[in-house]
């Protein structure tokens, strides 16, 4: 926990950076939720057959899906999305011309739904 989906275009500037850009997640939202770094869990999802608009290809997207135990405010949420947005705005500016659209989505896993194991350890 959390569980965040970073799903992605190719033509997205610096996708070189994708690791680092969860890396800054993990150390830089972890004390605003109070959770542990250790166990952030970030998927990079390239998406490469995309449809934007009316099929121009020319801007770039980065949607970040922040998943969490239930039980943070509304600021806690809007906190995290500021974090993530800036972070992103600053790993992905490029002067190659490419517009980029970044958004975050931050929601709650259900609690009482989700499951998990730790197995060979």
């Amino acid at each position: 926990m959390p569980n965040i989906h970073v799903t992605y275009t190719p033509n997205l500037p610096g996708k070189e950076k994708l690791e680092k850009f969860a890396l800054q997640i993990h150390s830089l939202v972890s004390p605003v939720i109070a959770s542990d770094a250790e166990n952030f869990k970030t998927y990079l999802v390239p998406a490469p057959h995309t449809v934007i608009g009316l099929g121009k290809q020319d801007k770039a997207v980065i949607h970040v899906d922040f998943r969490m135990f239930a039980g943070r405010s509304e600021a806690v949420k809007q906190e995290v999305a500021k974090i993530i947005l800036a972070s992103a705005k600053s790993l992905f500016t490029s002067a190659n011309g490419v517009k980029t659209e970044i958004s975050v989505e931050v929601g709650n896993l259900d609690n009482d739904n989700y499951h998990k194991i730790v197995i060979n350890a």
